[in-house]
């Protein structure tokens, strides 16, 4: 892959992906008033990270991921969803969870909970990795026996390469 994946041009921030919208919920006012509205049917107390925007039936996802801002690729915990005519639905975590890729995307590029230049870095040492399956890595227990393992091997050698 040749570059990096670009933030959603519709709202400024946020990845887009399969006809959704993906943002830290520090950037929810970017979003229609659907997500405002659909954030009064989550129960009280649900403490959430991200929001999942899908444009075309305007459904939103309210997703708690507490380690979002502390490590690379954020697992997806809980998840709240309410469809625009208000019916809800939650889902657990997953005991193998999704993750989350280019987090920076999710975020400004003055986002303070993390660096995000180094999250940027990341991704494009990854994506310069060959042969990724990119149907499967958003399962963390794929993600890091095929690919954070290469990349963690491929630094190493990088490492003993520069070394005097």
């Amino acid at each position: 892959m040749s570059g990096l994946p670009k933030r959603s041009r519709r709202f400024g921030v946020g990845k887009e992906i399969g006809g959704a919208v993906y943002v830290h919920r520090m950037y929810e006012h970017v979003l229609p008033a659907a997500v405002a509205h659909a954030k009064l049917q989550i129960p009280a107390g649900f403490d959430y990270t991200v929001i999942k925007y899908v444009v075309k039936d305007e459904t939103v996802s309210f997703i708690a991921c507490v380690e979002f801002d502390a490590t690379d690729e954020p697992s997806v915990g809980e998840v709240v969803t309410v469809k625009a005519d208000g019916a809800t639905s939650s889902r657990s975590a997953s005991f193998d969870p999704w993750i989350y890729h280019h987090k920076w995307l999710f975020v400004a590029d003055n986002y303070s909970g993390f660096d995000v230049a180094a999250s940027k870095a990341r991704s494009k040492q990854w994506l310069a990795l060959d042969e990724i399956d990119f149907r499967r890595i958003g399962k963390k227990s794929f993600w890091e026996q095929n690919v954070v393992r290469r990349f963690q091997n491929a630094e190493r050698l990088d490492d003993r390469v520069t070394e005097p």
